[in-house]
Formats: structure tokens, C-alpha cells, sequence
């Protein structure tokens, strides 16, 4: 489909939904029996809550291949301007109106808690399966995820979540392994990662606690979100601090499997690497910060450069495209040194 046609197929949607909201608003403003008229609130919320939902999916969501359930979250924006159309004489009788509405989300939200459910029921059974052949946790879950969700950026925030409550909570009774067939590196030692979370935290839970006073004042529900949101910042904090101890860099089977915390995730094949280099410190200019994946915390001193552009799961696991990553390694010149070593054996073959 062309950027023409989408264009007009949403120029088309805004235009019909644009003339329903003027006729609407118009006939509860000028008819005598707006006030009383029951019928009309209900067409007026049949419009909003349905009519324009579907013509949503219809003239937008469906060209680009969404299914009809995609249209369900506007019925609820639907009912809302529908509620501000309405006169106040009808707003009252507007809960008379709604409750069939109502009724049927009610119904849709079992059957989406049931699906989860089962969703929740099969991923179980197939984390189960995978941990028999997959012994490290965290890759198992990546594994399962992966295979019962595909590769799509829900799945992706799904695995973000999944490994930082494991990392946070029930990974504190194991210890990293390295193998000698898959040599690990390490990043988290030299790097002060520990020292920055530590001052990180030190000051979320200072200004936090001054925000939420001072906010609190103003509204307490924005100084409750605002504190759970310094709350969810630690705990992925640490969860990273976590990760980062247990999962090393590894160089296996041709490729290196960056589980860089959980700030970056990438499987890089040998032959996909144009140029490794190490340096005490690198400094990415602005082009590279948009095209590269960074560390976020520590200087990097490892530059790996892609022949070709490679997905990559930067924070929040949020799957992108990049052309190389940078790293903060412990021992930079060791990994490049190996990295190399590697890569002229598999050119040797």
C-alpha cells in the first residue's frame, strides 16, 4: 500500500469522523427534546463508541493488515467525548445508556483474563521443556519467549520484564559459570557499574523523597506515580547489576552473545563484524549515538563496527537496527584480542 493511499484512507477517516462529531454536537445543542430525548444519547454514544472505532479499522487499521480487536481500545475514548457531547440533562441518564456497553467489556475482559491465562498456562509448559536441554535461567526464558511469542517488540518488552523480576528476585542463590569452552567477559568489576548505581540510588531516594512532599501537596495521586516510578528505576537498576555479575559476554560457536545486562542483547556472527577495536576510552560522535548501542553507564572502550546492519535489543530490550555497539569491558584489549583471534581461525578454515 503507498503512502498516497494511506494518506487518503486517514485523511478520509479524520474528514467522516470530524462531520459525525458537528452533526452530533449539533442535534444535542438545537433540538428542543435534547434534553429528554433518550434515543438520542443513545445514537450519539453508538456513534462515538462504535461507528467510529470501526470506521477506524475499517478505512485505517485494516489496510494495514490489523485485525478488528485493534479498533476496541477507541470505544472507551469513544464513550469519553461522547460524555462531553451530551447535554447535562442526559449526562444522568447517560448510566443508563452505557450499562449494555458496559456489560460487554465486562464479558470481553474475562474472556482476555482467560486468554492470558492460557497463554501464561502453555509458556509455563513450554519454559519447562526448554530448561531441560537449556540449564541458565535467563536463557531459557529468552528461548521460550521467543518460541511461544516470536520475535515481535511485545515479546521483546515481555522478556524485559521476565528477566528483571528473575534477576531482582530469584536469582541471588547462583553464580556466574564460565566454561572453558565458552570463554566469558566480564563487565561489571572495572567499570565502577556497582558505584554508579549506588550514587544513582543514593540520589532517586533523596530527591524522591523531596518530590513526592512537595508534589503531594499538589495531588496525591501524582505523588504516589511519581514514586513508583523512582521505585520501578532501582529495581531495574539493580536487576542490571545482577544480570551484569551473572551474565558475562560470551565468544561461542562463531558468534559472541553480548547479554550486556539488560541494556543490551545481540547475538553477532564473526563474519558480520567489519572492525573491533579497543581504546582506554571512546567518545561516539552524534551519528554514532543514533546508529550505535551504547552502554549507558561507564565510558566504553570497546568499538565493534557490523559489515551489514544487526538487530539489536537496547533498553527495554526495544529491537532495533544498528551498525555496531559499544561496550565498557573489564578487560577490553583481552576480549578484542580473543574477538580476532577467532575471527583469523575462521577465516583459516
Amino acid at each position: 500500500m503507498t503512502n498516497v493511499t494511506k494518506q487518503r484512507s486517514v485523511l478520509g477517516f479524520l474528514m467522516i469522523a470530524t462531520a459525525i462529531l458537528l452533526i452530533d454536537t449539533t442535534l444535542v445543542r438545537t433540538l428542543p427534546s435534547a434534553d429528554n430525548d433518550r434515543v438520542l444519547a443513545y445514537a450519539v454514544i453508538f456513534d462515538f463508541a462504535l461507528v467510529i472505532p470501526l470506521l477506524y479499522w475499517w478505512l485505517v487499521a485494516r489496510r494495514k493488515g490489523k485485525p478488528v480487536w485493534k479498533a476496541i481500545p477507541f470505544t472507551g475514548l469513544g464513550a469519553v467525548v461522547a460524555w462531553l457531547v451530551l447535554p447535562a440533562a442526559l449526562k444522568s441518564r447517560a448510566f443508563e445508556v452505557m450499562w449494555p456497553l458496559e456489560l460487554s467489556i465486562v464479558a470481553f475482559e474475562v474472556a482476555l483474563i482467560g486468554y492470558e491465562l492460557r497463554l501464561l498456562y502453555r509458556f509455563i509448559g513450554r519454559l519447562r521443556r526448554v530448561k531441560r536441554t537449556e540449564p541458565e535461567t535467563s536463557e531459557a526464558l529468552r528461548v521460550a519467549i521467543r518460541e511461544e511469542f516470536g520475535d515481535s517488540k511485545l515479546a521483546a518488552f515481555v522478556l524485559h520484564d521476565a528477566s528483571l523480576v528473575y534477576f531482582l528476585f530469584f536469582s541471588w542463590r547462583r553464580r556466574a559459570k564460565t566454561e572453558a569452552a565458552e570463554p566469558g567477559y566480564t563487565y561489571h568489576r572495572k567499570t565502577s557499574l556497582i558505584l554508579y548505581a549506588g550514587i544513582i540510588t543514593h540520589m532517586i531516594a533523596f530527591e524522591g523523597a523531596i518530590v513526592h512532599l512537595l508534589v503531594h501537596q499538589w495531588s496525591p495521586w501524582a505523588a504516589w506515580l511519581l514514586t513508583a516510578a523512582d521505585v520501578w528505576l532501582l529495581a531495574l537498576l539493580w536487576a542490571d547489576c545482577r544480570a551484569s555479575a551473572l551474565r558475562p559476554v560470551r565468544l561461542s560457536g562463531g558468534t559472541i552473545r553480548l547479554r550486556y545486562g539488560l541494556r543490551i542483547q545481540a547475538d553477532v556472527p564473526l563474519e558480520a563484524i567489519a572492525e573491533i577495536a579497543s581504546n582506554s576510552s571512546f567518545e561516539p560522535d552524534a551519528a554514532e549515538q543514533r546508529s550505535f548501542a551504547l552502554p549507558i553507564l561507564g565510558t566504553p572502550n570497546v568499538r565493534i563496527r557490523f559489515n551489514r546492519p544487526l538487530r539489536v535489543n537496547g533498553f527495554l530490550f526495544w529491537p532495533r537496527k544498528a551498525e555496531g555497539v559499544y561496550l565498557a569491558m573489564d578487560d577490553p584489549h583481552a576480549f578484542v584480542r580473543d574477538v580476532r583471534a577467532a575471527m583469523e581461525a575462521r577465516d583459516s578454515e
